[in-house]
């Protein structure tokens, strides 16, 4: 990998628009040409041409995204140049001095991967905060927002600290300069669903390569329907505002949350991936610098670190394994993980290699200023899932069912128990049934001013058939209904073991 710095040009700034009528009739006059019975050039009629704005056969390519840089897919075979791509829908405009620098998949070794991971972490990264785990999640944010056109699906990303001047929104300005070769686009945090939902909705429609969610405020907890359900879907629809049409959008926007002390709350804690940035003083910006000027150093050096980026992409073994070849992928985001997060595993675990080969004196490049450790997304997800709020909560109350009313002849499990008997507990003026009071309102999302039996059931409704793990176990709160012989109904706890979490274990 070249020392040099490697300053690339400015990007276009690009976006899909529609044409209107008079703009359609210019573009295809420009490759055919429309004569009359003389012989005499003349403009299209405007029925003609609107049957092209509205036509919908499939004889027009349809474009989805814009890529000003090279996308990687899952065979090895790198998308690049310039001009449309019938196949995937992008319309490429890649600099022919980025071409230059990409890498050959046979010269991205395990030891060129390593050498690139430690590239990313120790030079371009080696300001940021963060532990191994959080430079890597950096990394796989960058590596996310170069392959989004291929992602179905893809994770959120939080990056936060304990106060202001961590670095938070510099590190994510370093992302979007060194990919986008611009500063990330900022947008503010509405406390009304309804309001961020339509402003979800524009971003998306806008094609942002990159979005940042900024300055939240201190210690929220973030869960937003619309942002989960534009994480796990690889098209969005909704209705345009001020018309009755909807319109659908794609969802390759990656998204990005910062602010102190915030965390993922619900369904956003399993589809997020959070950055910490530790700080250790109360002026965090007066600290010192490696690059006194991380911003203008990412923008010297981007073209090495994209060339590290695709060196750690083209390095991954499953890009040269057959599909049938390939191990599962792992978390939720299975496209995801098979393109990025594996790439990033990998490049890890090969820096982690080097590391030791220096240890052992088998090389001599410097030792590391980040050690490497294993990194691992599933657990990662796993972790912030374990210490999101509800989460942590559902697994209080519904261990506190089990030793309320357990079940002698099925050690583990509870017994048979109506709402009511719930209720009862809950209303006591003692300190564990406050706590478990609590615990069962932030596990159902819900408050529980009056405590009766009517109140605890839909509580208990709300949590019920949701599995948590405890330890090597896996509770579960099942409803049970009046059966025909006129047998009362209730709630019980199952619990079940985890094989695959159990150590040594074979299954």
């Amino acid at each position: 990998m070249t020392t040099a710095k490697t300053r690339l040009p400015a990007p276009e700034q690009l976006l899909i628009v529609p044409l209107n009528e008079m703009e359609l009739a210019e573009l295809i006059e420009q490759h055919i040409e429309y004569v009359d019975e003389n012989g005499r050039p003349v403009h299209l009629q405007p029925h003609f041409v609107k049957h092209y704005m509205k036509r919908d056969d499939g004889g027009l390519p349809i474009i989805t995204s814009i890529a000003q840089l090279p996308i990687v897919l899952p065979d090895g075979t790198i998308l690049t140049g310039r001009g449309l791509n019938r196949k995937y829908g992008i319309v490429f405009r890649v600099p022919e001095e980025l071409d230059a620098l990409l890498p050959n998949q046979a010269d991205c070794t395990p030891a060129a991967v390593a050498r690139a991971m430690r590239f990313l972490t120790d030079e371009w990264l080696c300001d940021v905060a963060a532990d191994y785990h959080g430079k890597g999640t950096i990394i796989a944010c960058a590596l996310t927002i170069l392959e989004r056109a291929l992602l179905p699906q893809r994770p959120a990303f939080f990056v936060t600290a304990g106060q202001r001047g961590g670095g938070k929104t510099t590190s994510i300005h370093m992302i979007s300069m060194a990919v986008v070769g611009l500063p990330a686009s900022a947008a503010a945090w509405s406390p009304n669903e309804e309001e961020r939902r339509k402003a979800l909705f524009s971003y998306l429609g806008m094609g942002l390569p990159l979005l940042v969610w900024d300055n939240i405020a201190r210690g929220s907890t973030i869960s937003c329907p619309s942002i989960e359900k534009s994480l796990t879907t690889e098209h969005y629809s909704d209705r345009v505002l001020g018309y009755t049409e909807i319109k659908t959008v794609p969802t390759y926007t990656v998204q990005v949350f910062t602010g102190n002390n915030i965390s993922p709350r619900g369904d956003l804690a399993s589809r997020s991936l959070v950055v910490r940035l530790t700080v250790n003083r109360v002026d965090p910006e007066n600290r010192s610098f490696a690059h006194p000027d991380p911003m203008g150093w990412t923008n010297d050096n981007r073209g090495r670190i994209l060339q590290a980026l695709y060196t750690i992409l083209l390095g991954n073994p499953r890009r040269s394994q057959k599909k049938s070849e390939r191990s599962p992928a792992v978390t939720r985001f299975k496209e995801w993980w098979d393109m990025v997060g594996s790439a990033v595993e990998y490049a890890g675990d090969q820096h982690l290699q080097l590391s030791r080969d220096e240890i052992n004196g088998l090389v001599s490049d410097p030792h590391p200023t980040c050690p490497a450790t294993p990194i691992t997304f599933k657990t990662m997800l796993l972790d912030a899932e374990a210490d999101e709020e509800q989460t942590s909560s559902l697994v209080t109350v519904l261990d506190a069912l089990r030793m309320l009313w357990p079940d002698t002849r099925q050690p583990g499990n509870s017994r048979l128990f109506q709402a009511g008997e719930v209720a009862l507990y809950a209303g006591k003026a003692e300190d564990a049934s406050i706590a478990f009071k609590v615990a069962l309102e932030m596990a159902a999302g819900k408050s529980i001013k009056i405590v009766s039996a009517p109140v605890v059931n839909w509580r208990l409704q709300a949590i019920a058939d949701t599995p948590v793990s405890l330890g090597y176990k896996t509770l579960v709160l099942r409803y049970v209904k009046n059966d025909k012989n006129g047998r009362y109904g209730g709630f019980r706890i199952e619990t079940m073991a985890t094989p695959s979490d159990i150590p040594n274990s074979e299954s």
